[in-house]
């Protein structure tokens, strides 16, 4: 048995695989020999192979024609969340015929920066579906389908505004906190299946386009991290997603939280 390639045949879930971090996560997972289960965002306008899913397993198996990995559509954003995610580890263990060891988070919907006046209890509500309510649940219903041992692991993912505070990010700086504390208490809850949090600074994904930015203005703001940042440039997918493949990697580790800022929190 590889004695340091502890991915090697595990089954790993990315909530969130379709994109960003999430598709990082699934590419660093499949060349460290895992079999893989993507989970996208459902579109019900789409017909079922056109959804984020069914795409990104097509290009993972063009990259990767070796590769077993499969890719699940959900709305997680509904009341209906734990049977859902019930039903992905499900559905994932019957598809690759084995259990899921590691579960990951990286799904979310675009950031909602509020100056205090705009901040309302519709808002509020909104942001926590993906940033409390489905991490909450996920824990528990983790719990009921993996393994109870350190073999076995949850990763949430978090931001930088969780320490560093942004202006008209109140909100959003809350509920990052929050995954920060839920990781850690889960990590009580669950034992000794491990959870842990990874606090991402800026990342270069398509985050800022679905949060409204154009083209140029990402460009314009990644320019002058760039030349402000210890590192010289925002992260990137497959750096940052290095932080994730070690939490799951390292039996040792829970109730952690792994920073990957590009030194941002140093200005």
């Amino acid at each position: 048995m590889a004695k340091f390639n502890k991915l090697a045949g595990k089954h790993v879930l990315v909530i969130g695989g379709s994109q960003g971090i999430g598709r990082g996560v699934a590419e660093g997972a499949i060349e460290s020999q895992a079999v893989v289960t993507i989970v996208g965002s459902y579109r019900p306008n789409l017909p079922p192979k056109m959804q984020s899913a069914d795409k990104t397993v097509a290009q993972l198996k063009a990259l990767y024609p070796s590769a077993s990995v499969i890719g699940l559509s959900c709305n997680l954003a509904t009341d209906n969340v734990e049977a859902d995610l019930d039903n992905i580890f499900t559905q994932a263990k019957a598809a690759h015929g084995k259990a899921v060891d590691h579960v990951v988070l990286t799904a979310g919907d675009p950031v909602l920066a509020l100056a205090p006046q705009d901040i309302t209890l519709e808002k509020i509500r909104h942001a926590a579906r993906m940033r409390l309510e489905l991490p909450a649940l996920l824990g528990k219903v983790a719990q009921r389908h993996l393994a109870r041992t350190t073999a076995s692991s949850v990763t949430l993912s978090t931001g930088g505004v969780a320490e560093k505070p942004n202006p008209g990010w109140s909100v959003t700086a809350f509920m990052a906190a929050g995954l920060n504390g839920l990781a850690r208490n889960l990590a009580l809850d669950l034992k000794p299946i491990r959870v842990n949090s990874v606090e991402p600074g800026p990342v270069d994904t398509g985050f800022w386009e679905t949060g409204g930015m154009t083209a140029e203005q990402k460009a314009a703001a990644f320019k002058a991290w760039d030349e402000k940042l210890p590192t010289g440039a925002v992260g990137a997918v497959e750096d940052v997603a290095e932080a994730y493949l070690y939490l799951m990697r390292d039996r040792n580790a829970t109730g952690e939280v792994v920073k990957t800022r590009s030194g941002a929190n140093l200005l």
